[in-house]
């Protein structure tokens, strides 16, 4: 790394034993969990003594990517590739629903794969059917953004409204049952005033979320905000203030999305939103607001003028997942772009505009960086449970791991039994498994 990387990352190198020891302890504390099984044969008797595996097979932590590049390249060998190098790594993907590519014509609807095709913008149904082929939740994004709004819209405020609630109800209509995680309003504090782009009926972010509540009841719903997250001033801060305000006056936001772009113009604030001290008093600080925090759109760059840029990412990204990972208020870190040259507003597989800024984790020809790779280490290998116990009747039959999905294969006299469970964060996890096979 040459001496702009080692300037940006200055806070991330410099070495803090109580940093350090937080995010151990944080992690330790925070995404582990006990569990307790028992067993029980097909009449209902207590099994006496089995020998019991657990293989840890998908996190609670919601790591995820946004889904845009789904079918979007010229070949089916890349499409493949893309597809397999996202599940080999992901468990959460972000659907776009962005109103000008979602309703380009008034009236007309790209829910469907048969739809015309727009690219990074997969139709909504494509990318549920890979979702759910591959076990990976949804997530949709966002209902509602002063960005992105079509041409056609009116200006006037209570079509807007009436559009809007529309929109809503249409979406609503057909994936309310399927997407249970949504980007409910967007950056509600970068509007720029007398800009037609921009235009929204007033307190449109109160609107979204009262009709987010009528239309998702059984959905969580996120507020998402971009660089003024990290504008801190404890109680004071912008997006503290905004999302605190709303839930005083009874608005239902479920949680809080931060989104984590190092784009040019942020970098001069690299002191704050690279500096572990600094993030950690801002968790510290939204945490009093109750609600799960996801990093909800990450892209760490590996530019060219780095000197490095792939070594400064990868150990960026290995120092900025420990970290999150490590903090009791985090469910989720969501990287943006998987694949280098696929970013927006500029020409597939260029280093031209936002493209470069190489902030994906692959590649254009599909080769993993290292920071792929270092995702992959921690989310495989240092962040995962493989174990076991001797089950014993009226013994405590406990187990420890990271929070998630688990394959349980219990071997009991003769016969093997394939189960699985959840561990979870927050609740009982009490596992009781009838071996009735």
């Amino acid at each position: 790394m040459n001496e702009l990387a080692q300037k940006l990352a200055q806070y991330l190198k410099r070495d803090d034993p109580e940093i350090d020891y937080r995010i151990e302890n944080g992690i330790e504390t925070n995404r582990k969990g006990f569990g307790e099984i028992s067993l029980v044969d097909a009449a209902g008797k207590p099994v006496p003594s089995a020998d019991i595996t657990l293989k840890h097979m998908r996190h609670e932590f919601q790591f995820g990517c946004n889904a845009f590049m789904l079918e979007q390249f010229p070949s089916a060998e890349q499409n493949a590739r893309y597809e397999e190098l996202f599940r080999d790594l992901f468990n959460l993907a972000v659907v776009p629903l962005y109103w000008s590519d979602l309703e380009p014509k008034d009236g007309h609807l790209r829910f469907a794969k048969t739809t015309e095709p727009i690219y990074r913008r997969p139709q909504p149904d494509l990318c549920l059917e890979f979702c759910e082929k591959n076990r990976i939740t949804p997530k949709g994004h966002p209902l509602l953004w002063h960005l992105f709004r079509p041409e056609w819209l009116s200006d006037d405020n209570a079509v807007m409204e009436r559009r809007i609630r529309q929109r809503f109800r249409e979406i609503a209509d057909r994936y309310a049952g399927r997407i249970k995680i949504w980007d409910v309003c967007n950056e509600a504090q970068t509007m720029a005033i007398g800009t037609r782009q921009h235009v929204m009926p007033e307190n449109h972010v109160e609107l979204a979320f009262t009709l987010a509540a009528q239309y998702f009841p059984d959905c969580v719903r996120t507020y998402n905000d971009d660089r003024m997250w990290y504008h801190f001033s404890k109680s004071y801060s912008p997006v503290y203030l905004l999302v605190k305000s709303l839930l005083d006056r009874g608005y239902a936001v479920n949680a809080l999305g931060l989104q984590y772009h190092m784009f040019e113009g942020q970098l001069q604030y690299a002191s704050q939103f690279m500096n572990p001290v600094y993030l950690f008093r801002i968790l510290d600080q939204y945490a009093k607001l109750g609600l799960p925090i996801n990093f909800s759109e990450v892209s760490i760059i590996s530019r060219r003028d780095l000197g490095d840029g792939d070594e400064f990412q990868r150990f960026v990204t290995e120092k900025l997942y420990r970290l999150w990972f490590s903090h009791p208020a985090v469910n989720g870190a969501t990287w943006w772009n998987l694949v280098d040259g696929t970013a927006a507003f500029a020409p597939l597989g260029s280093e031209h505009g936002e493209n470069s800024l190489r902030a994906g984790l692959v590649n254009f020809d599909m080769t993993p960086k290292p920071a792929y790779l270092a995702i992959q280490n921690l989310i495989k290998k240092q962040w995962r449970t493989d174990t076991g116990l001797a089950y014993q009747q009226g013994a405590v039959n406990k187990f420890r791991g990271f929070f998630g999905e688990y394959e349980v294969k219990i071997k009991a006299g003769a016969q093997t039994f394939t189960r699985s469970l959840q561990l979870s964060k927050g609740n009982l996890n009490l596992f009781r498994f009838v071996l009735n096979e």
